[in-house]
C-alpha cells in the first residue's frame, strides 16, 4: 500500500480550497486550533476534503447534495496526484 504524503497548507489554498472554520472549545483546547473545515468542491457529489492536523487530503463520493451521505472516498497520495485528480474533474491547473 502506497502511504500518503503531507500536503502543505499553501498548496491546499493555492489550489482553490476553501475554509469554514466551526467553533469548538473541545477541538481548541485539543488541538490548539479551531476546527475548520477545508474542501474543495469537484462536482455535486463529489469533493476533496484536507485535514488540518494531519494535512492529508482524500476524494470524497456522497450519495446526493440533499442528503450528503459518504458512500466512498479514495486516499491522495501526494501533490502531483492532488493536481491530476483536479485537472481530471475541472480541466484547470
Amino acid at each position: 500500500m502506497i502511504e500518503q504524503e503531507k500536503i502543505p497548507y499553501l498548496d491546499i489554498i493555492s489550489l482553490g480550497f476553501t475554509e469554514i472554520k466551526e467553533n469548538d472549545e473541545v477541538y481548541f483546547d485539543e488541538f490548539g486550533f479551531d476546527y475548520t473545515i477545508i474542501t474543495k468542491e469537484l462536482t455535486d457529489t463529489i469533493h476533496l476534503d484536507w485535514a488540518k492536523e494531519t494535512q492529508l487530503c482524500q476524494l470524497e463520493r456522497i450519495d446526493n447534495p440533499e442528503n450528503g451521505e459518504l458512500v466512498g472516498c479514495l486516499p491522495i497520495y501526494n501533490l502531483d496526484y492532488l493536481k491530476e485528480v483536479i485537472k481530471f474533474y475541472s480541466n484547470t491547473i
